[in-house]
């Protein structure tokens, strides 16, 4: 029976277990890491299993941990239900949504089990399997964006909290000063979507990068690799950026440049 709540290692069987109008949360998590992720379920155990090393593993760690906490908020908010059956078998209850506010969700991740009386406590032996509405899970499911190939840049983000956040200041600044900017533009003419996808946010060709940040092609195209310069989108067969994703790089930099004067 311990063997059998082996953290992940229930992602390397075929799973016969079943509930009606449900599936268990082993299931659905193998299901979003392989989308998502692009991890295969059996390849969970190698992969918690490998040591801290400050990159690749860390990184693969960091992204099943994203998609635990993704799941985890639409259970916390109601909208996909959980259920929870004595292990061995019984009575199929409900799991109130308050059941998922708990810091780390990673461990029911990883055993697909809780303890349904002291639901709060990680350490507490497992009393019951998780079980989730199948149809409301594959719906939402079936509504997420493909992530397709992480960029570099990406990451960089999954192994650096510091850095994710960094970005994430820069990019409010840039947004914030775009709309106070076009607040007080006077009104163009309608664009066509090769020059902006949104209001505010325009579609600048590589010339135009070049002459907003001072840097020649083959720079730019190094510090996509190296210095997590935002990748370009392919529209109508050439590369172009959104400006805004430009200017939050730039403003990342200056902002990186004031602390090391400070330091």
């Amino acid at each position: 029976m311990d063997q059998e709540f082996v953290p992940w290692s229930a992602y390397c069987v075929s799973e016969p277990i079943v509930s009606a109008g449900r599936r268990s949360l082993i299931s659905a998590f193998g299901d979003l890491v392989r989308c998502q992720a692009g991890f295969e379920p059996y390849e969970l155990p190698e992969i918690f299993a490998a040591p801290i090393d400050e990159g690749e593993n860390d990184a693969c760690r960091r992204l099943v941990a994203l998609d635990a906490a993704l799941l985890t908020t639409q259970f916390a908010l109601g909208k996909i239900a959980t259920f929870a059956r004595p292990i061995g078998g019984g009575e199929t209850v409900g799991i109130p949504p308050e059941h998922w506010e708990i810091d780390d969700p990673l461990p029911r991740f990883g055993t697909g089990t809780y303890n349904a009386d002291d639901w709060a406590n990680a350490e507490a032996p497992a009393s019951h399997r998780i079980f989730v509405a199948s149809s409301s899970f594959e719906e939402w499911l079936a509504s997420l964006k493909s992530p397709g190939p992480l960029s570099n840049r990406e990451l960089e983000e999954a192994l650096d909290p510091q850095l994710r956040a960094a970005r994430a200041v820069a990019a409010r600044r840039v947004t914030a000063a775009l709309k106070l900017e076009n607040q007080h533009a006077e009104p163009e003419p309608a664009r066509s979507l090769s020059q902006s996808l949104t209001a505010g946010d325009e579609l600048l060709t590589r010339a135009e990068v070049e002459a907003l940040v001072k840097f020649k092609r083959s720079s730019i195209y190094d510090k996509i690799k190296e210095d997590g310069f935002p990748d370009s989108i392919l529209l109508g067969g050439r590369a172009v950026w959104k400006k805004s994703a430009v200017l939050a790089w730039l403003e990342e930099k200056i902002a990186q440049g004031r602390e090391r004067t400070k330091d």
